[in-house]
Parts: C-alpha cells; structure tokens; sequence
C-alpha cells in the first residue's frame, strides 16, 4: 500500500514512529561510540600509548621462559614489555641480549643500582623480568636539556638552585673526585675545579627546564650523562646488571645428577647400610630385653618406692611427725607422765633436803653446843680425862670378867674369822693375853 493511499491519521502516526526510532538509533549511535572511545582509552592506558617509553637492555645465559611481549615488572607492576631477545656472538660473556621498554613514570625508580632480576614465573619454565628499585647514584635518564661550558663561560654564569653538573669531574689524576654528578653548580665548586686544572670545560643541566623525551642517558663508564641519540650503544638504551636464577631444566637436570650421584653413593654403601641395621636390630632387641629387666626391677622396687613415698610423707608432714613415727604416741605419753613425777618428785625432795638440811645444820649447832660445854667442863676440870680414862679400863676389866664367868661365856665365844680381830683398846694398852 503506497503512503498517500493511507489516512491522515496513519500517516500522522507512522511519522512520529519514524521520529522515535531516529531517536532510539541515534542514542545507540552515541552509546556506541563512546564505548568505543572508552574501551580505546583503557586499551592505551594498558598499553601505555602516547607515554614516553625508554629503552633499557640486559644479558642472560639461557632466554628459556622468556617471550617476547612478556610484561616487565617493578614492585608488583607491569611498566614495560620485552621487544628483543636475540642470541650473541659466539665467544661473547654473555649468550642472549635481551631488549625492553619501560613507561613513564616508572622509569624514575631506575637509578645506577638498579637491577634486571629473570625469575622463575611458575613451575612450567616460564621466566619473567622483574627491575629493582633504585636506592643510590644518579637516575638513568634524565630530562633537562644539557650543554657544555667551557671555564671561562662558566665563570660568567650565575650559580643558582637549578644548575646541575652533568658530569663527575675528578682531579689530573682521576684518585680524587671534585664535583658528584648532580651536585649544584657554585662558585665554590668552580673555583676547585679551576685550581685543579683537569679540565677545560663543564657540563651542566638546568632543572628548571622540563623536557617530553630523554636529554640525558648516564653512563657509568665516564661518569657523565650522554646523548641518547649519539651513538648505536647509547640508542640500544641503558644496561642494566642482570640477576639470573637458572632456568627450570637446569634446576631440574641439576637435581637429577644429584640425585643420580645420591643413588649411586646408596649403592656402594648398600653392604654396609644392610650389616649396619643387622647390628641396629640385635642392638634393638638388648635394649627390648634390657627394658624387659627394667621393668622387672621396677615392679619389685614398687612396694619399696611406695614405702620410701610414705615415709617421706610422714617426714614432710607438720607438727613433729619424725618424733611421732621414731616415738610412738603412748610412749610419748608415758615419757612426758614419767617426766612430770619426776619433776614432782624432784620438787618434793628439793623440799625435803631443804628439811633435812634444816635438820642437820640444828644438830650440828647442837652438837657444837655440846663439844663446847664438854671443852668448858674440860677446862674447868683438869681430872676429867684421867677420871674417864679409869672409867673406860674399870668398864672393860668387868667385862672382861663377865667373859669368863661360866654362866656367859658361851655368850661371848669367839667365831672363827673374829679370831683374826686386832686386840682390844685395852689389850693393846695393858698387853693382856686372851683369858679362856
């Protein structure tokens, strides 16, 4: 059906359809195109496109592992990628030559002391690059524009902050170093470095004055910064030490020889490794029978352990518990009742000696009150001795006749052993025989 055959109500309808879906398509448009715009932005953000790339180089004895493309690394990130890999010469130190680029601004980390790390990526041979940090001496590029001064200009120059030496000056010998690379530009440092004389001009670099590309590779054969455009080594890039790990086959036919050289040690000491453990075993089993010994002992010296735990027990208990177990509680009672009657007895024959003693010292007063009667008596009458005397040997002369009377003498006979007796008081004085 042809558009002029339908109504005005269709046709007014159909146009406005065809409005929405101009619409509809030219948002899609849109929406495409700035996905696309997005996804290029990101894809040269990943790639690094329209940042400054510099070139830097290093050697490997194996480039096993190694891609081109692969990713270079610092601190954990992707700033560059590898673009050569190339065997050297033969004879050469080094047997691969191996080229990668770094993305601003990570080539700001690399300094003199940097390194080229190849590590082992994963367990299949793959390697990877990984760059160290610098931490001392000059950067590996720099980005200031440089330009040499001979003396006489440079004396002329206003030393300011931003005036840098490009280069390490030394003395005529080149013992003793003048002037550091980056050290400023002062008059004081010119002065040193005209005294000394060893050289004619100098190069310096202004940090005031920023540029896109590299003005400045270091070179740390002459101690200055070069062109990066002035000779083929310089556009190769900056050389950066390798630290090469062998690669996984290497390793993996190192270990084997290794292991190849273990098996064959184990071989040869098979014989002595077989006579050793027959002598672990028989050493075994004396241990096995000594312990069965062992164990013996132990259970007869059970009873014994459990006695001496006892005893220890009583010796370690409080309270006097040596005296109980060598004293017995009822010896230990009759002991301390013995010893209070003791000491009730020696109370009471304290008392009565003290009695006694009283006693005593009486009578010997008055047996001083008769021996002193008896001495006045004594003095007072001189016959008394003579006149006890006659008493004493008149006593014994009746006695002596009582002995003989018929009716007592029985009563005094002599027994055998009173005929040894010494003779009477009497006798001896009056030297009278016995009378039967």
């Amino acid at each position: 059906m042809a558009l002029q055959d339908l109504t005005p109500q269709l046709r007014t309808r159909l146009s406005r359809l065809e409005r929405i879906v101009g619409i509809f398509v030219a948002i899609a448009t849109l929406l495409m195109i700035a996905g696309l715009a997005y996804y290029i932005y990101e894809r040269a953000q990943s790639k690094g496109w329209g940042k400054r790339r510099l070139p830097y180089y290093t050697f490997v004895q194996n480039a096993a592992g190694l891609k081109l493309g692969q990713k270079v690394k610092l601190m954990g990130f992707d700033i560059g990628e590898v673009t050569v890999i190339e065997a050297q010469e033969p004879g050469a130190y080094y047997d691969v030559y191996v080229a990668f680029s770094v993305v601003e601004p990570y080539d700001g980390y690399l300094w003199e002391d940097s390194r080229a790390k190849i590590a082992a990526r994963d367990s299949l041979g793959n390697r990877f690059i990984e760059l160290s940090k610098g931490t001392n001496g000059p950067a590996t590029y720099i980005f200031h524009p440089i330009r040499e001064y001979t003396l006489e200009q440079a004396a002329a120059l206003t030393p300011t902050n931003s005036l840098r030496f490009a280069a390490e000056v030394f003395d005529g010998g080149r013992t003793n170093l003048l002037v550091k690379i980056g050290a400023p530009f002062t008059s004081e440092a010119l002065r040193t470095i005209t005294d000394a004389a060893s050289v004619t001009s100098i190069s310096l670099y202004d940090t005031g004055i920023s540029s896109k590309r590299a003005t400045g590779i270091w070179d740390f054969r002459e101690a200055r910064y070069r062109d990066p455009n002035e000779s083929a080594e310089t556009r190769k890039g900056y050389f950066l030490v390798p630290d090469e790990a062998p690669a996984l086959n290497e390793r993996l036919e190192t270990v084997a020889a290794q292991v190849e050289r273990m098996v064959g040690v184990v071989e040869g000491a098979l014989p002595n490794i077989l006579e050793l453990t027959n002598k672990i075993s028989r050493l075994l089993d004396e241990t096995a029978n000594t312990a069965e010994r062992a164990d013996e002992l132990l259970s007869e010296a059970k009873p014994i352990v459990e006695n001496l735990s006892k005893i220890t027990g009583n010796l370690t208990e409080p309270n006097g518990s040596l005296g109980k177990w060598i004293i017995p509680p009822e010896i230990n009672r009759q002991l301390t009742q013995a010893l209070a009657n003791a000491n009730v007895l020696l109370t009471n024959s304290d008392a009565q000696i003290t009695a006694v003693a009283g006693e005593l010292d009486r009578a010997i007063e008055n047996l001083a009150d008769i021996t002193a009667n008896l001495n006045r008596q004594v003095q007072r009458n001189t016959n008394i001795v003579s006149e006890v005397s006659k008493l004493i040997v008149d006593t014994d002369d009746m006695v002596q006749g009582l002995k003989r009377h018929w009716l007592l003498r029985s009563a005094f006979k002599k027994k055998p052993e009173e005929s040894k007796r010494p003779r009477s008081f009497n006798d001896q004085f009056r030297h009278r025989g016995d009378i039967d």
